[in-house]
Formats: structure tokens, C-alpha cells, sequence
């Protein structure tokens, strides 16, 4: 690349001159704070002053301003489930405009070249809390009567990020969690090109389409994100209520009568929202958590010394559907008896592989297993599912779960560090 300025004293050579434009090219954003851009109402922004942020040839400071509907670029009012994107602008005056739009390049009336993208949010579906991040009712009460019902709908105050203050993966439709990390408002859905997306209104990957820990983790790699641990998970989830068997009032949970049979949209349910905005984290569908952990029981479902026949679910990963007979499931076995639920066994190889091809495009030859049971590991799934009634919740925990099971009732949610 050319030289942008070299140091000469007597001022004669033109790459010497100090101009604006030189500066703006060697400048990005110089802040106070990294968030220089935070909610002041259900519907608005506040720009932090004192914000340097070089647009095209010329360098602005940033004013207090308030930002809202009016800085639109085009309709009336802001969206549910929709990512906006805020711009500053240079219109020819001597001070900043600002836009906000839909627009993932630049605001109507503007373009690359007098328009700068300094941040965005989601708008969609919020819970009331206090200073804590601890939901209240209307009257303030923490936890008090009815607080379940006390949500709104406008810009998802942790969904705000910055230039200085966002994830390393694309920002949309996440909030910030805390302690370096963002995570997904929705649940994972897919994005068309192989990887995931965090959209409202979307229907939920699982293992209907054949998905299963692995996969979910394969996906994750294409959009540069993670499954957040159990903990992580916890914390993005406190504050969503507890689900309901009679009705899907607080969360897609209904079990009774007539009880729900599938999975729903991302955003269905306005009063299943967490502290911090994560949508769904109870009820619709179980979620995988990046902890593994070794079965302390077990079962051993065709050994040497039982001969018994036995047909592996259409959960079980790529075994599904095979029959196994003596000695070619996990194994070699001592039994000690002749049922296929036998709690004794050994550490072995398995001799059917359950991490082959589990879903369209998948790699058949990812290996085997050694362990001491058929199903001696386990993935925490976390939530609940669709029809778990009252005990899915912000801490419902399911450990049965091997991560090659493919479960129609499970999906993820996608995780991020800071940038």
C-alpha cells in the first residue's frame, strides 16, 4: 500500500501535510466508555458524549443526543424480532445526524462514503427488572405477585452493542450476559449456508432435521460460536418463569389436555423471556449445554454371554434402526445374566459406532467410542420441552441425554466471547 504521510520539516512534500482526511484514515473510535450507545427509554437510545468516530474525510465528537423513532429512515415504528442498525451521518451541516435502519450497509439518503455504522440492537421482547437484573412486578416488588406478566416489548436493553462493545461473531439478535460473554436471544435455527441463526419467528433446529451435541457443535464452528456451559446457561435463563401444565401462558409447556405435540416458532410465548432477554429458555424445546459428564450407571444392551437380540432407537445417533446381537454392540462383556439391561460392563471399544453420519452432509468416518457402558457419557440438556409442564423452568436440568442422541424435543442456543 502507498505511504499515507511521511516526516518531512520543511512541509514541501504533500504526504507531510496533516489534513483531516489523513487523520480520519488513520483513526477509528476513540471513547469514554465502549458502550457509548444505551437505552434511556422502552423505545430510545442515549449517545454518550464526547464519542470521536471518523466518518469518510471528516471526524466528529459526539454530542448528548437521544435517539428514537423519529431517527428512522424509513417507516414509522420499530418492528417486533428485528435487528436495527444506527448510523452517524454526514449531511453537510457542521454536527452529526444520526439514522436508524434496517439496512445492513447504509441508511436511505446516505452511503459508504458520508455513513458510518457505530452499533445496533434488537427489538422484540424485554422483562422488567431493577438495578440487580432481578425481575419485579408492577409495583417494583421483586419476585412479587404477577411478575411473570410484567414484560414489554421494545429495544432489549443488553441486545445494544457497539463498535468497542460487541461479540467477535455477527451481533445480531444477542445480548450481553456479562463477564465477556453474549449469548443468543433465540434458540438456534438454521441460517441456509450450514451454520445457525438467532431469529425471532423461526422454527427451532433439533433432531427432527437429524441433529444432534455433535452436529450442534459443527454448526457453531460455522458461525463462529459455541454452546455456553451449564453455568453460563443458567445465568442467561434466570429470571424466565417456571412453565405451566395447563396452559402455555408462561412458556410452550402445556402437558394436559389437550397437551402440545411439537415444537413452536422462536418468540411465541410474549412472558417466556429471561432477566437479560434470552427468549424460550424454558419449555419449546430442551437445550444442549457444552458440560459432559461420565454416567455413574449404565446398560450394556448386547453382551457376550447374552445373545439376545437388540435394536438401537431411532434416537441413538447413527445406530439407529441396526440390530445387534451377541458381542456387537458394546463389548466384549462379562455378563451375569441374561437381560439386556444389564448394569455390568466393561471399558471397551463399542463395535457399532454412534458418531458416524447423523445428519444430510455429514463426515461417516468420525471414529468410535471407548467407554464402559453402551451410553456411559451424558449431555446436560437444560429448559424443558414443549410438553413438560411445570417442571421445565430456568434450572430444569435432564442428564440422560447422550450427546449422539438425535431427540425431535432438543435444540441449542448459540454463545460468544467479546471482541
Amino acid at each position: 500500500m502507498p505511504k499515507l504521510m511521511i516526516d518531512d520539516p520543511t512541509r514541501l512534500d504533500p504526504l507531510a501535510l496533516i489534513t483531516t482526511a489523513k487523520i480520519a484514515a488513520s483513526s477509528d473510535v476513540v471513547a469514554h466508555t465502549n458502550e457509548y450507545l444505551t437505552t434511556d427509554g422502552d423505545n430510545s437510545l442515549a449517545v454518550i458524549e464526547g464519542t470521536v468516530i471518523s466518518v469518510g474525510e471528516n471526524i466528529y465528537k459526539t454530542r448528548a443526543d437521544s435517539l428514537g423513532i423519529a431517527n428512522l429512515d424509513s417507516g414509522s415504528a420499530f418492528l417486533l424480532g428485528r435487528d436495527y442498525y444506527v448510523y452517524i451521518c454526514d449531511d453537510g451541516t457542521i454536527e452529526e445526524a444520526y439514522r436508524i435502519s434496517l439496512n445492513t450497509t447504509f441508511p436511505a439518503g446516505f452511503n459508504a462514503a458520508n455513513s458510518r455504522k457505530i452499533g445496533g440492537f434488537h427489538f422484540g421482547m424485554a422483562r422488567r427488572v431493577d438495578s440487580r437484573t432481578r425481575p419485579i412486578n408492577t409495583q417494583g416488588i421483586v419476585f412479587g405477585t404477577g411478575w411473570e406478566a410484567n414484560v414489554y416489548m421494545g429495544i432489549v436493553p443488553r441486545s445494544v452493542w457497539t463498535l468497542k462493545h460487541r461479540p467477535r461473531c455477527e451481533p445480531e439478535s444477542m445480548v450481553y450476559s456479562g463477564h465477556g460473554l453474549w449469548i443468543d436471544i433465540y434458540l438456534s435455527s438454521d441460517d441456509g449456508n450450514g451454520g445457525v441463526q438467532s431469529s425471532h419467528g423461526m422454527l427451532p433446529i433439533t433432531g427432527t432435521e437429524g441433529y444432534n451435541w455433535y452436529t450442534f457443535v459443527d454448526r457453531y464452528l460455522m458461525s463462529d460460536k459455541r454452546m455456553p456451559s451449564h453455568a453460563e446457561w443458567l445465568q442467561a435463563a434466570f429470571g424466565a418463569p417456571q412453565g405451566l401444565a395447563e396452559n402455555n401462558d408462561n412458556a410452550h409447556t402445556r402437558s394436559a389436555a389437550p397437551a402440545n405435540t411439537a415444537r413452536a416458532v422462536c418468540g411465541s410465548v410474549a412472558r417466556a423471556v429471561s432477566a437479560i432477554g434470552c427468549v424460550d429458555t424454558t419449555g419449546n424445546v430442551w437445550e444442549w449445554n457444552d458440560d459432559l459428564l461420565t454416567m455413574a450407571s449404565g446398560r450394556v444392551l448386547a453382551g457376550t454371554t447374552n445373545p439376545t437380540p437388540f435394536t438401537f432407537a431411532s434416537s441413538d445417533g447413527s445406530r439407529r434402526g441396526q440390530t445387534v446381537t451377541n458381542g456387537t454392540a458394546h463389548g466384549p462383556t462379562t455378563r451375569g445374566d441374561n437381560s439386556p439391561n444389564s448394569a455390568q460392563g466393561a471399558w471397551a471399544w463399542d463395535r457399532v459406532s454412534p458418531l458416524g453420519e447423523t445428519a444430510p452432509g455429514g463426515n461417516p468416518n468420525n471414529g468410535n467410542i471407548h467407554q464402559y457402558f453402551d451410553q456411559s457419557i451424558s449431555a446436560l440438556l437444560a429448559g424443558g420441552a414443549w410438553d413438560n409442564g411445570m417442571y421445565a423452568g430456568s434450572r430444569a436440568v435432564h442428564l440422560s441425554g447422550f450427546p449422539w442422541h438425535v431427540g425431535s424435543n432438543v435444540g441449542a442456543r448459540g454463545a460468544c466471547e467479546s471482541l
